[in-house]
């Protein structure tokens, strides 16, 4: 029948579905051991559970009555899994999402399917010869049972259909909730608790208060409680395979997600497990968006701010003084350089630029403020982790004019590049500035106007690298002869009334 390799391949990515379709037999089993036994229990007559049994579920063989609702079930469950033989056959995505639909509402499906088994074995009887209480009772009976054994029967095969799942859904359509009939947990375990452990206790109990003879319900009382003790340790092991199983797994998922693996969970139903692990799957999109936002920002603001101010848990307009040393990097001659360069040709060279000249910034203890056109602006203090702060922007510097030599060495620059650093050291503030809809975090104060100024006066001097008279005081003791500082005398800044003492950095 299925000959065909990618048919045979079909077939076995189907195989859990049609596991699904061996129902019938599994009720009928059911339905005969508690039938009868509710019978003999209600009336003391083995006799009235057969009268009922020929008349309407059929012939009895071993344990199986083999009737009306038997080869009703055979019928309905061919109709509800045809689209999955001829999906074998011929694929098609209309049949396909038949199948999709039919597995999301198999719970109320399978329902339907045995109210109308039932109420057909009991329509013969009922309008022919017309039916006793003890009848109508033994029948629900063995209808509460079915049903147990219906969820049951269910979740033993979709717990463990991780093939059939891949084959009807895409990779991303399993980490979304999808829509469908489902049933409560506890409604699972109370139907397989009520079904076959509460049942065949009260049947028992019956029974023997009824002092009916032991050879008269001896058999199907064995055969009754067989099945129910298969089916509880069924169930248990669905319930180990459905709700412990996927919970361990996403208790694993949890503690990858904590070390920073943002992966997903994969989701097979639409019940309690399902919306948890729905409900996970939109914490990992979430964190794996925030994730992406600071890496994103983190370049254009520096990290360690974003952190300090989440440390603190303080975002408001107001700001605190501190002390610091401010550089500003900039590039000499950048407009006429930039004249002869397309806009895309100038936004690659600034990051090949930058590429190579801020890395030391961060490395020396020092955060990037902004980055103003082919300007940049660091600051080092204590409160975002540079003790030695002074000491630290002029490593930084040392470091960013090594670094610029690499660059112009490696034949990326449109010509030979040169840059003038100014560093100061002293108070400063530090604050967010704007409106409580949008802020930035960012330093002010005469520090700040002093390095800049530095720096535009280090094509003056001829030099690249201008350290004023605090900075210098303040980490020549911690730079010791690893740095040499030549003394350039006192300097006027743009907009300063007092002269600045000045040092070249050899």
């Amino acid at each position: 029948m299925f000959g065909d390799p990618k048919q045979q391949e079909r077939k076995g990515q189907l195989t859990e579905f049609f596991n699904l379709l061996t129902i019938p037999l599994f009720l009928s089993f059911v339905n005969s051991a508690f039938f009868r036994t509710a019978m003999v229990a209600f009336s003391g007559e083995p006799r009235a559970a057969g009268a009922l049994v020929n008349m309407s579920l059929g012939t009895r063989h071993t344990g199986v009555n083999i009737g009306i609702p038997f080869l009703v079930m055979i019928m309905l469950t061919y109709l509800w899994g045809r689209p999955a033989y001829l999906y074998v056959r011929k694929p098609d995505e209309i049949l396909k999402a038949k199948i999709r639909v039919r597995l999301g509402n198999i719970y109320r499906d399978a329902f339907l399917m045995l109210v109308i088994a039932q109420a057909t074995a009991l329509a013969v009887p009922g309008f022919a010869v017309g039916l006793s209480w003890q009848q109508y009772a033994a029948a629900g009976v063995a209808f509460v049972a079915q049903a147990a054994l219906l969820v049951a029967h269910i979740d033993a095969h979709l717990s463990k259909q991780k093939k059939l799942i891949e084959a009807l859904y895409a990779p991303e359509e399993l980490s979304r909730l999808r829509s469908g009939f489902s049933i409560p947990l506890y409604v699972k375990v109370s139907s397989l608790i009520t079904g076959f452990a509460v049942i065949p206790f009260i049947l028992i109990y019956i029974l023997f208060l009824n002092r009916v003879p032991w050879d008269f319900f001896a058999e199907d009382l064995g055969m009754l409680l067989f099945l129910s003790g298969v089916l509880l340790l069924t169930g248990l092991s669905t319930i180990y395979s459905g709700v412990q199983v996927p919970l361990d797994g996403l208790i694993a998922k949890m503690k990858r997600v904590a070390g920073g693996d943002f992966v997903k969970t994969r989701i097979y139903f639409t019940d309690e497990i399902a919306n948890l692990k729905a409900g996970f799957n939109e914490m990992v999109d979430g964190l794996k968006e925030r994730e992406e936002l600071q890496d994103t920002f983190g370049k254009y603001l520096s990290i360690e701010i974003a952190r300090e101010l989440i440390k603190n848990k303080k975002v408001n307009l107001g700001g605190e003084d501190m002390e610091a040393a401010v550089m500003f990097c900039d590039i000499r001659n950048f407009t006429p350089l930039s004249e002869k360069m397309s806009a895309s040709m100038l936004v690659g060279f600034l990051n090949d630029y930058f590429h190579y000249i801020t890395p030391p910034i961060t490395a020396n203890k020092g955060v990037i403020n902004k980055f103003i056109g082919d300007a940049v602006m660091a600051v080092y203090t204590p409160l975002l982790g540079s003790e030695d702060y002074a000491a630290d922007a002029v490593r930084a510097a040392m470091a960013m004019r090594k670094a610029l030599a690499e660059y112009n060495a490696s034949g990326k620059a449109p010509g030979t590049v040169e840059f003038g650093i100014g560093i100061h050291s002293g108070k400063l503030v530090g604050g967010n500035i704007g409106t409580s809809a949008r802020l930035e975090y960012t330093f002010i104060g005469d520090t700040v106007n002093i390095a800049s100024r530095l720096e535009s006066k280090t094509r003056e001097f001829n030099t690249d690298i201008l350290v004023s008279e605090a900075a210098y005081s303040r980490g020549k003791a911690s730079l010791g002869s690893a740095v040499t500082f030549a003394p350039l005398g006192k300097a006027a800044l743009k907009g300063k009334s007092e002269t600045v003492v000045i040092y070249k950095v050899g």
